[in-house]
């Protein structure tokens, strides 16, 4: 072999050694990537509820789509309401002073909106603590008073229920967190537009 044989051969060699490291560091990189995408879903799909969340009732998803003018609204399946066939209208997002009929607050949580209702005679300091709560999101959420509650405070959203004894601002904050726009239709804004506590 002459001395440019030899040459060439080393720089064949020295570059396939790179191309090795190259190829040995690449999977690593990519095991490490895959190991680590995998531990992040393997996590989500096995993390345990939380605690404020194992009161939560899903209920059957009645579909849902627009009622024509002048019908009747389904025979719901929850009350208040978490899925069906409803107004063509929904209701802006905010704090009201009277009820929103179930009908249109079915349109609200098609789109991810998370209402929280509660008795009228709920004590006043409670029901400011909910409007401020309501005030500190940027929107996808409704306050009312609803008077053929069972329970103190409901909130619902798309399918979902959690009913309580009295406000619970921490567990609202983890319902609104984990199920706020969870809905068929969860592209449509509906930001804060109402404020009826004044």
């Amino acid at each position: 072999m002459t001395g440019t044989g030899k040459k060439s051969a080393a720089r064949r060699a020295r570059r396939e050694a790179a191309l090795k490291r190259t190829r040995r560091r690449r999977f690593l990189i990519l095991s490490v990537v895959g190991l680590g995408i995998t531990a992040v879903i393997a996590f989500a799909l096995t993390r345990p509820t939380p605690e404020e969340l194992v009161n939560v009732e899903t209920f059957g998803d009645m579909g849902g789509g627009h009622l024509a003018a002048g019908s009747t609204p389904p025979e719901y399946n929850s009350s208040p309401a978490t899925s069906g066939r409803h107004s063509p209208s929904a209701a802006q997002c905010g704090i009201y002073a009277s009820e929103v009929p179930d009908s249109i607050q079915v349109h609200n949580l098609e789109h991810g909106t998370v209402i929280i209702q509660y008795l009228p005679d709920l004590p006043e300091t409670e029901v400011a603590s909910l409007r401020g709560y309501a005030l500190s999101k940027p929107g996808h959420i409704l306050v009312a008073p609803r008077t053929d509650l069972s329970d103190a405070v409901v909130v619902t959203s798309w399918r979902r229920m959690l009913r309580l004894d009295s406000v619970d601002l921490d567990t609202i904050d983890v319902y609104y967190d984990s199920f706020v726009r969870t809905a068929p239709e969860v592209g449509v804004p509906c930001v804060f537009a109402v404020d009826e506590s004044a």
